[in-house]
C-alpha cells in the first residue's frame, strides 16, 4: 500500500513538473523570442510582407471582377532583386491605353512567373483592368506580348536616347522632347 501511495505521489510530481516546464518554454518562447523579435521588427517584417501580399492578392482579385479592361504598353521594366523559387519582383512602368479615354502611365510591382519574366521588355503589349478610381491598382490579365519590328526599333530608340542624355550629349528637355515623339509614334 505505502508502494502504491509513493508511486501516485511521485506521477502527480512529475506531471506538475512537465506543466512547469511547458509554461516555461511557452514563456521563453513566446514571450522572449517571438515578441522580442516583433519589438525589434524581425518577426513583424515577415508578417508585414505577408500582410501586403495577401492585400495585394485580395486587390487583383476584386480587380479581375469589377476592373475596366484597357492594353497597356511597357515602357520601363525593372528587376526590384527580390526573388523566390518560382517567381521574380518587377517593376514595370506602364502606359495604360484604356478604350474611348486618355492613356495614363503607372508604376507597379508584379511578382512574375521566372519562366515568363524575359516576356516583359519595353514596348511589349498586354491586357490589364484597373480601377477608374484609383488608376494605380492594376491587374495583369495576360503576358505580355513582344512588340513589333517598329516597337523594338522605337525601344531601340529611347535606350540611344537616355545614353545620349546620360553621357551629356543632349539636354533633359530634348531627351523629353524626343522622347515623346518616339512615343507618340508607336
Amino acid at each position: 500500500m505505502k508502494f502504491a501511495t509513493v508511486g501516485i505521489i511521485a506521477g502527480i510530481v512529475a506531471i506538475v513538473i512537465g506543466i512547469v516546464v511547458l509554461v516555461g518554454v511557452y514563456f521563453f518562447v513566446y514571450k522572449r523570442v517571438v515578441q522580442s523579435g516583433e519589438r525589434h521588427g524581425i518577426v513583424s517584417s515577415g508578417v508585414k510582407a505577408y500582410k501586403n501580399a495577401k492585400q495585394a492578392a485580395e486587390s487583383e482579385k476584386r480587380l479581375y471582377a469589377t476592373g475596366r479592361d484597357a492594353e497597356a504598353v511597357i515602357l520601363e521594366v525593372h528587376d526590384t532583386d527580390f526573388a523566390t523559387k518560382r517567381y521574380t519582383e518587377l517593376e514595370l512602368l506602364l502606359e495604360v491605353r484604356p478604350e474611348n479615354e486618355n492613356a495614363f502611365r503607372v508604376r507597379t510591382r508584379k511578382m512574375i512567373s521566372q519562366s515568363h519574366t524575359s516576356l516583359f521588355q519595353p514596348g511589349a503589349k498586354l491586357k490589364v483592368k484597373y480601377d477608374p478610381a484609383h488608376p494605380e491598382q492594376i491587374a495583369l490579365v495576360s503576358s505580355p506580348v513582344p512588340g513589333s519590328a517598329e516597337q523594338k526599333d522605337a525601344t531601340h530608340r529611347l535606350e540611344e536616347l537616355k545614353t545620349l542624355r546620360e553621357r551629356g550629349l543632349i539636354s533633359d528637355d530634348e531627351y523629353k522632347k524626343k522622347r515623346q515623339e518616339i512615343l507618340n509614334n508607336l
